[in-house]
């Protein structure tokens, strides 16, 4: 039984964090103190108690949860002619794999404001949109003018590479600035991968992405925003810059591998290589056919990806949680090669776990893998 606050995707952010991120907004949006200002799911109302402290006097906030809120309020049925310089906040999230949680769109189309006012034409299509998704294109609409922003704590995975286009598209049409924070900090009662995105319009950052990932020290990278579409998690671009494949010597293993999807035996209940026990299948016995054995590399789990095994295609069954690579001809019979480049990745483990960072388990590409070097 799920509960109502996974249903309505409540992570309350920690007052300290609410600080640091209000704190950060500031520092590159200078407004002042009489700006209008809107929350549109206040929670405990954390985002409006600071605000308030910071002496910002106009604030308007929605909450849905009546246990939370003495007169609660849609957000979705504010009419759209109110109009704020700023919308700010944590709004629900949807989980994965709790259907509730998402937002109904035939359920909203008899709702005043009309969701068909809001909604982009791939929304539009679909049954249900992630709620974070919608909360975004309807705080578009109430936007004062070019000068307005929206400042909003969603989950990492919303900039996951070509994911979200259309709402990333909603955005650069109102948008040239747009910085995107995450730090080493838990911001809820539960670690939920997330990151505060900011969506302006600055001047001297015209056009450009800014990714701040701080760990103790503020790690900064900056992008043109054509690159909204790309992978801009800002942990796991400073692993990447930071880590294993930009330090490391050797040859990529796309110059081994082959790109060609190798067919193998899969089955989630009937196996017997499962991400528990691959590390145990990194030689290949003596008395075995080296071009049989493939490179499988676990994809997705909290504690196991990035694992490497050696697989053999005609005994083996695998679970559904692997990329598997064959070889390239040169190197198909060379079991030292194969299990030389099991050993590297498996002598590596903390790489992959740090240029992932999902809501629910992690999950790596095939581009990840091709780009790891070894020495071979």
């Amino acid at each position: 039984m799920k509960s109502k606050k996974e249903i309505l995707g409540q992570y309350f952010t920690k007052v300290e964090i609410v600080h640091n991120l209000l704190n950060l907004f500031l520092s590159y949006k200078k407004c002042e103190k009489n700006i209008k200002i809107l929350e549109p799911a206040l929670g405990t109302g954390n985002f409006i108690k600071i605000l308030r402290e910071k002496k910002f006097s106009n604030v308007d906030g929605c909450e849905i949860d009546a246990d939370l809120a003495p007169e609660p309020s849609d957000f979705f049925e504010m009419p759209t002619t109110q109009k704020y310089d700023l919308v700010i906040g944590n709004p629900p999230f949807s989980k994965y794999n709790l259907e509730e949680s998402y937002f109904n769109i035939k359920e909203h189309l008899s709702f005043s404001p009309p969701t068909s006012t809001y909604l982009t034409k791939n929304e539009a299509g679909k049954n249900k949109e992630k709620i974070e998704n919608i909360f975004l294109l309807k705080g578009l609409q109430h936007l004062k003018d070019s000068t307005s922003s929206i400042a909003f704590i969603l989950p990492i995975s919303f900039f996951i590479k070509n994911k979200n286009k259309s709402v990333k598209n909603e955005l650069l049409k109102n948008f040239s600035t747009i910085i995107i924070y995450q730090d080493d900090k838990v911001w809820f009662d539960k670690n939920i991968p997330c990151c505060f995105a900011i969506f302006t319009n600055l001047e001297k950052l015209k056009n450009k992405i800014v990714l701040i990932y701080e760990n103790g020290k503020k790690n900064e990278e900056v992008f043109e925003i054509e690159k909204i579409h790309e992978e801009l998690i800002p942990q796991v671009v400073f692993h990447k810059n930071n880590g294993h494949i930009n330090n490391a010597k050797g040859v990529p293993l796309s110059e081994f591998f082959k790109t060609k999807k190798v067919k193998i035996k899969k089955s989630y209940k009937e196996n017997n290589v499962s991400a528990k026990n691959i590390l145990e299948k990194s030689t290949i016995p003596e008395n075995k056919t080296t071009e049989n054995y493939k490179i499988a590399i676990v994809r997705v789990g909290n504690s196991s990806v990035g694992k490497c095994g050696l697989i053999n295609e005609h005994e083996d069954v695998l679970n559904d949680m692997f990329y598997v690579f064959d070889l390239k001809d040169q190197y198909t019979k060379n079991k030292a090669i194969k299990e030389n480049i099991c050993n590297q990745i498996n002598a590596n483990p903390d790489y992959f776990k740090k240029i992932t960072c999902r809501v629910g388990s992690k999950s790596i590409k095939k581009e990840d893998i091709l780009n790891f070097k070894v020495i071979v």
